[in-house]
């Protein structure tokens, strides 16, 4: 049975590499330059980059947060086939590029945030890296807003702006962070009830996160998370790979 010693360096070895799997200040970037993707790509060119670009950004959030291989396999195919989907629509001029790419899209904006807070409060330590990751899911809310308004447009059968009836992409994004942000500069402004409550409901959700999620970690950077009795991960793995003897034992 191994000394406490030698178990408590075991756990600290596991957490150094746990943390060193969290990229998410790459993860930034990319959910940044993919942003810039969507609000600049126009015909199937573009949106094949875009395709491309969120399935990287995807993908790489999924590994770097740990996901297990059986959602990461599921991801890695419907991402192929949307490559593969937008690759024919560019080269064909068919539409199948931007299904592809809302497809993508939705994926990122809605699954990437749970991985990432799920890989946060798995974390035995609040890091400067997961600080950056709670950063990266406020830029996700964002885009998830960008892609669930033109569904209430959709879904309400009317224009979701007053002052256009035919608004492009860059226009659901500029609106979301905008009202994100509470910056509510004006310019475009939801036509419906059930539209306005959707941006209501995303300036708290942005607002109250900064100030309550974001600011929790900023503020303990460095210490260690408390669970009780319940036990991390770092420490599952530690007591499980005390307990195996080893090729020799």
């Amino acid at each position: 049975m191994p000394r406490p010693s030698a178990a408590a360096s075991r756990r600290s070895s596991l957490t150094a590499r746990l943390e060193e799997r969290d990229d998410f200040g790459i993860v930034l970037i990319l959910i940044l330059a993919t942003i810039v993707s969507i609000s600049l790509g126009g015909g199937t060119l573009g949106q094949f980059i875009s395709v491309c670009l969120s399935g990287f950004t995807l993908l790489f959030v999924l590994r770097t947060s740990g996901a297990r291989s059986r959602t990461f396999r599921p991801a890695l195919v419907i991402v192929a086939i949307a490559v593969v989907g937008a690759a024919f629509g560019l080269l064909s001029g068919a539409e199948h590029a931007s299904t592809a790419a809302g497809l993508v899209g939705l994926l990122l904006a809605f699954a990437a945030p749970v991985i990432i807070l799920r890989r946060i409060l798995s974390s035995p330590t609040i890091t400067v890296r997961l600080v950056l990751g709670a950063l990266a899911i406020y830029l996700l809310v964002g885009l998830t807003y960008a892609y669930l308004y033109p569904v209430i447009s959709g879904v309400t059968a009317q224009p979701f702006f007053v002052q256009t009836s035919t608004p492009e992409p860059i226009d659901y994004l500029y609106f979301s962070y905008v009202t994100l942000t509470t910056v509510g500069y004006g310019d475009f402004t939801a036509s419906t009830s059930v539209g306005r409550m959707v941006a209501v409901s995303e300036a708290l959700t942005g607002q109250l996160y900064l100030v309550s999620a974001v600011a929790l970690l900023v503020g303990n950077i460095g210490r260690t998370i408390v669970r009780g009795a319940r036990r991390t991960d770092v420490e599952i793995e530690a007591d499980e790979n005390a307990d195996d003897p080893g090729p020799l034992g």
